[in-house]
């Protein structure tokens, strides 16, 4: 196995993820205790960083071109190139909710991640999936696989919404994802702001199942509340008790395709 350094683990992360603050780096490396060290090491890494809002520390990205090179040259060659973008301040709360979303992922014990693409991933694959004709307007915020108990890995496709789009836009998003190669099982996971976000989703998928724009509700999708997915998901959920208990069954974790008893088939990336 090869070793991989801290430095290189750090510019992969913040590569893929495009916006970090520093506690997105210390959970990622399992170091929350060590806050200055991993502050260190990011100025050390030569990684961008302003002051954003009252967030301690601020946010940090890379604008030097040359730590992309270094991560695919000496560690992972199959990564795709990142470009460095534009630092847009209005995208930074996404950002920095996504990251957040794959970390409880990634270490939850309700399910095991195989492997993660970002959006930044995305973007920078030659052929945005080849086969799968995933649009530039229409990339996931994330894709990853969840690997089963007979190791075959799942795909998944994750939207954060934050805020409600105009209804012609989720009518061509949902068109799409109906289309894409892969989406099966309500394996299209939106992951809502709030209740009411979640409702007008939820509705819109119904009516347009109605109108036949779809083939029918419950099919492709699955939207959850941000707070519930936290409730859920979150490292320490096994101490939630009854009260976790209910609110699975409210929002019919038990049956979508993340729990183990969904239909097995492997899904290539």
């Amino acid at each position: 196995m090869v070793f991989i350094s801290q430095r290189i683990k750090i510019l992969k992360y913040v590569a893929e993820q495009g916006v970090v603050c520093l506690d997105d780096v210390a959970r990622h490396l399992g170091k929350t205790d060590q806050l200055p060290v991993i502050r260190t090491a990011l100025y050390d890494c030569g990684i961008a960083h302003t002051k954003y809002r009252n967030l301690k520390q601020g946010i940090w990205y890379i604008e030097n071109p040359a730590l992309f090179n270094e991560i695919r040259n000496f560690y992972f060659p199959y990564l795709p190139t990142f470009q460095v973008g534009k630092l847009r301040l209005y995208l930074v709360e996404h950002s920095l909710e996504l990251n957040r979303i794959r970390l409880t992922l990634e270490q939850t014990n309700q399910i095991i991640i195989n492997e993660w693409w970002s959006e930044n991933y995305i973007r920078a694959l030659p052929s945005l999936l080849g086969s799968r004709k995933i649009a530039k307007d229409k990339i996931p915020d994330a894709i990853f696989w969840r690997q089963r108990t007979d190791a075959t890995k799942q795909i998944f496709f994750l939207e954060y919404e934050r805020s409600p789009k105009n209804t012609e836009r989720y009518r061509n998003i949902f068109r799409f994802y109906s289309k894409l190669e892969g989406v099966k099982n309500r394996n299209v996971i939106y992951l809502c702001q709030d209740a009411s976000l979640k409702e007008k989703l939820e509705e819109l998928e119904t009516r347009f199942a109605k109108t036949g724009e779809l083939d029918g509700a419950g099919l492709y999708f699955q939207f959850i509340t941000l707070e519930d997915f936290y409730k859920i998901y979150s490292a320490n959920n096994h101490k939630e008790g009854g009260s976790n208990e209910q609110v699975k069954k409210n929002n019919h974790i038990a049956n979508i395709p993340m729990s183990s008893t969904d239909s097995r088939h492997t899904v290539s990336a």
